[in-house]
């Protein structure tokens, strides 16, 4: 592994390859808190504010595809509270992280975004719903023989401006949860054991855009993005939604 503490790598600034290639890495660092919640902090501090340069050349990339396609959504919205994508993935923390490889910026990938939405409308519209009438039309299927695709074009969902932070939670009766033989009570002199994670801060403010790949009546493409704003704003993005991480509203 190359040496993190050399100048050439104090010098990079892409986050994703700091992420997950170039931290100080010890032997300890896989089970010592402190240390993990130390490289945390080093993230946060060296990437914690916008890298305008990546932001510009991406907004401009999404401006030169946008005008070739008629929109059903290209929105600006703001983030309510906290946004966490990626917690599943590998990393050296208890919880992973999502940033775009090339650029080094957090996004929402545009299979996530799809995913969630499509999902809102299968199991949260009535059946009465335009959307869920045109299910197959507008996302497409890949079941058997009728593998068709969707009229809509979901884009990854890039930050315009974001700051990153630290969230804690504490599992205060980890003995309890992590005793398989069921032979231990969740009693209360167990010591909590605070773990960190790294969270995309309220007031970031992320681009969506729904495309259109074939032609949608007017009707029915307005639903689609009064839809998007509704489940944006009420059933939002990523992990812990439940608690309020990942809603979005208007800027």
């Amino acid at each position: 592994m190359v040496d993190p503490k050399t100048i050439a790598n104090r010098t990079i600034k892409n986050s994703s390859l700091n992420y997950d290639k170039l931290f100080p890495i010890s032997k300890h660092s896989m089970t010592d808190t402190s240390q993990l919640s130390s490289l945390l902090q080093i993230l946060m501090n060296r990437f914690s504010y916008c890298d305008r340069d990546s932001v510009r050349s991406l907004l401009e990339r999404r401006d030169r595809i946008v005008t070739s396609f008629r929109k059903v959504l290209d929105r600006e919205l703001q983030t309510k509270k906290y946004l966490m994508v990626g917690s599943g993935c590998p990393s050296i923390f208890d919880n992973g992280f999502t940033l775009m490889r090339n650029y080094g910026v957090p996004y929402i990938p545009a299979s996530a975004f799809k995913g969630a939405f499509s999902h809102y409308v299968s199991q949260e519209l009535e059946e009465n719903s335009p959307l869920k009438q045109n299910f197959k039309f507008l996302f497409g299927t890949g079941e058997g023989d009728d593998n068709i695709k969707g009229a809509l074009i979901f884009m990854d969902v890039i930050p315009k401006t974001y700051s990153l932070g630290i969230d804690i939670i504490n599992n205060h009766f980890q003995p309890y949860y992590s005793d398989d033989k069921n032979e231990k009570a969740p009693n209360d002199y167990y010591d909590p054991v605070p773990v960190q994670y790294l969270v995309i801060a309220n007031g970031s403010i992320f681009r969506f855009s729904v495309l259109e790949k074939e032609k949608i009546e007017d009707n029915l493409r307005k639903e689609v993005s009064r839809e998007l704003i509704n489940f944006l704003g009420d059933f939002g993005l990523g992990a812990k939604t439940s608690y309020g991480y990942g809603l979005f509203k208007e800027v």
